[in-house]
């Protein structure tokens, strides 16, 4: 029911849109293309899919808003000049409202984390998250927010990785195969197949596009050392950014060439090694020395361009940023690829074996996951009321 002490709200047509003066907030400026795009009605979107039945190019130039005004409900309704009439629920405009105030609260803000993780990490049952999507969903979001998390008591089993993989989203298939193993062998073709400690990096930047999230899976865990080693690629560009904007700037816009070759595969790109989005949030970090080829820059750009990627380096090594932990068989570490760089400590495979396993799934895949879980929850609670 509505208030009736509110006052109603009004929505003003002038050229190049709408303006609706809310009683309650600030007022809301609609341009008229955006508008019209984001009408819902079953002539410009499928009531199934919810797909658009027009292209953009079959409205026309002038499309303008010749009458507007606010129901008791809130609800915009629009007369087009083209003669099509459309509603916008007041709930779904102040979802979607373009006022800086509003894009700044829609921002999903990353937990940035360091070393005291260590006593806090993201740890969820597999066996009880298979059984429980209350469960599965906590554990989800742990991971949405830090960009990684731990899975306990997976069978340690050949392939279950690809299968925990399929279960979170759809595994990708490189030239490593549907899976790879991590074990130290003889002439590896990758330094990951060594017992040498590895810094922290993203995998595969030199694909188009890098895998979006890493599975790896421990079967084996004998051999003294090979810790896993995870820092925030999120954290690391933020202080970069604090402490030298400059630098961030270079390493944001400035590309790298990465590459991989071996007798079966022959792979390169180039990618900044910090991306931000219009808005300035980072959103991804693509580390690794040891792929990383060479730099196709300004001569003017080249020195300050390694100047800053040493400074990035070095800030990737500083203690307080690590989180270090040990995989025993049967855990599986699940890491957001362009966030959660990850490395290890060394290991004598003369006293033991180490063995994992790894896949790569895309990072849309699991946040779909994510989405639908909620998604039923939220029905759920709603059939409830």
């Amino acid at each position: 029911m509505s208030d009736p002490n509110r006052r109603p709200a009004v929505a003003e047509v002038h050229e190049g849109g709408l303006t609706v003066r809310w009683s309650d907030k600030s007022p809301t400026h609609l341009p008229n293309f955006w508008l019209r795009d984001n009408c819902r009605c079953a002539k410009c979107r499928h009531p199934g899919n919810g797909q658009k039945l027009y292209e953009i190019v079959d409205l026309p130039a002038d499309l303008a808003a010749l009458e507007a005004m606010v129901a008791p409900d809130g609800t915009v309704k629009v007369l087009w000049s083209d003669g099509h009439r459309s509603e916008y629920g007041a709930e779904w405009l102040n979802a979607h409202d373009l006022i800086a105030s509003a894009r700044i609260a829609r921002q999903v803000k990353p937990e940035l984390w360091g070393k005291p993780l260590e006593s806090d990490l993201p740890v969820g049952d597999w066996p009880q998250m298979l059984s429980d999507p209350a469960q599965e969903l906590a554990w989800l979001d742990r991971y949405a927010a830090l960009g990684f998390g731990l899975l306990r008591n997976v069978p340690a089993q050949a392939g279950m990785v690809a299968e925990v993989g399929d279960h979170l989203g759809f595994v990708r298939v490189t030239n490593y195969g549907r899976l790879f193993d991590v074990i130290s062998v003889p002439n590896p073709n990758n330094l990951a197949n060594t017992s040498l400690g590895l810094g922290v990096h993203s995998d595969n930047p030199y694909r188009h596009p890098s895998p979006g999230v890493q599975l790896l899976h421990c079967l084996e865990a004998g051999a003294p050392g090979g810790d896993t080693l995870l820092v925030d690629g999120f954290h690391a560009a933020e202080i970069l950014r604090r402490e030298n904007p400059g630098a961030f700037a270079l390493l944001s816009t400035v590309p790298m060439t990465f590459r991989f070759s071996d007798d079966k595969a022959e792979l390169e790109a180039r990618q900044t090694l910090i991306t931000a989005d219009m808005d300035g949030v980072v959103t991804a970090v693509h580390f690794n020395n040891r792929s990383a080829d060479w730099l196709d820059a300004p001569i003017d750009l080249a020195s300050r361009w390694y100047a800053a990627y040493r400074t990035f380096a070095q800030i990737l090594k500083r203690a307080e940023l690590e989180v270090i932990f040990k995989l025993g068989p049967g855990d599986l570490v699940v890491m957001q690829n362009d966030r959660a760089l990850h490395g290890r400590t060394a290991f004598d495979p003369n006293l033991g074996r180490r063995h994992l396993q790894g896949c790569y799934i895309d990072r849309d895949g699991i946040e779909s996951r994510r989405r639908i879980l909620k998604r039923r929850t939220t029905n759920r609670t709603d059939a409830a009321a």
